[in-house]
């Protein structure tokens, strides 16, 4: 038997069952973590694909993943577990056979293996499994953030796991992953993820708010990125459509090649403590295309903050004293 269908075999909500209990809503599996004591359920699984996903650890994947992590042990012994749940005791577990060329590889001098992003493209109807609840929503609008942009944005809530959430699409629209916000106020001492995501990156091919907003991106002929995706929803609410957010602290190379491909002006409006300068992929992406940057001369900013966070006039400021870099 090989080791691919020995997982398939196993229905990963059955075998998941025996330490936690599930609620099924629009065919998503909930529950409490099996991994963590908590109060709100952040445990996913998705039956037709035989994976699930704790938001509260960043820990997911196919049973085999599961058992390795719940029972604290190593790939042999998880493998032999499931052969005892499913039933196969005494059956051999091949790895599926390498072709000649394969084989040859072997001895060939050892190279740094490349990172490969799962694809996953969810149904266009995605988000309408997830509610809108006004007084969560109001939790961001309280922020600044108008009804119209949620709207915009398809931010939603999800009542199993307390989060706002909201799609992130690839670069031709299609919704590739879910991003969520906590709403739990001791999120910290429940040692929860105030950001997460409904599936592991891989490699992160997309730029945030890129397929909502490209048409105002070609007909500015710039994008502003921030880091954040709520970042991105603020400025729309200003009537700042041609945003995007790169979804963590830096650049990487594939969000790179897209900005290049795009060979629109781009002007990078990262948190205060972020050095722009000291980011390999930026200088880089200067070779190409036009690169601009938001620099907090005045001391507008507090440390932690996003150049939108004090408010439309201080952007106004940041934004008309940006440095270009050459």
């Amino acid at each position: 038997m090989e080791l691919s269908e020995l997982i398939e075999s196993i229905d990963i909500l059955d075998y998941i069952s025996q330490y936690t209990e599930f609620t099924e809503k629009n065919g998503e599996y909930w529950a409490l973590s099996p991994f963590k004591e908590e109060n709100t359920p952040s445990f996913s699984v998705r039956r037709e694909e035989n994976t699930f996903y704790d938001f509260s650890s960043g820990i997911g994947g196919n049973v085999l993943t599961f058992v390795r992590y719940y029972d604290k042990c190593g790939y042999q012994k998880a493998i032999e577990k499931l052969k005892k749940y499913g039933g196969y005791d005494g059956t051999a577990i091949r790895h599926k056979r390498l072709a000649a060329a394969e084989v040859a590889k072997r001895f060939a001098p050892p190279q740094k293996p490349l990172k490969r992003a799962k694809l996953t493209i969810f149904p266009d109807d995605y988000m309408e499994r997830y509610e809108r609840r006004a007084d969560k929503l109001a939790v961001w609008e309280q922020e600044g953030i108008s009804k119209a942009s949620l709207e915009r944005f398809q931010v939603r809530y999800d009542s199993f796991s307390n989060r706002l959430v909201y799609p992130i699409r690839n670069p031709d629209g299609k919704i590739v992953n879910v991003g969520g916000r906590t709403l739990e106020k001791d999120w910290k001492e429940k040692e929860l993820r105030k950001y997460t995501y409904f599936m592991s990156w891989g490699e992160l091919k997309t730029i945030y708010g890129f397929a909502e907003n490209l048409d105002y991106i070609k007909k500015q002929g710039e994008i502003i990125l921030f880091e954040g995706c709520k970042s991105v929803l603020l400025a729309d609410t200003w009537g700042i459509h041609n945003a995007g957010a790169v979804l963590t602290s830096h650049l990487n190379p594939n969000q790179m090649k897209l900005l290049i491909k795009l060979g629109c002006r781009v002007v990078f409006a990262l948190d205060k403590d972020v050095s722009i300068r000291e980011d390999h992929n930026i200088s880089r992406l200067k070779q190409f295309v036009n690169v601009e940057y938001i620099w907090d001369g005045a001391g507008l900013l507090d440390e932690k903050d996003a150049p939108v966070d004090k408010g439309l006039d201080v952007w106004k400021r940041l934004y008309e004293g940006r440095l270009s870099w050459r």
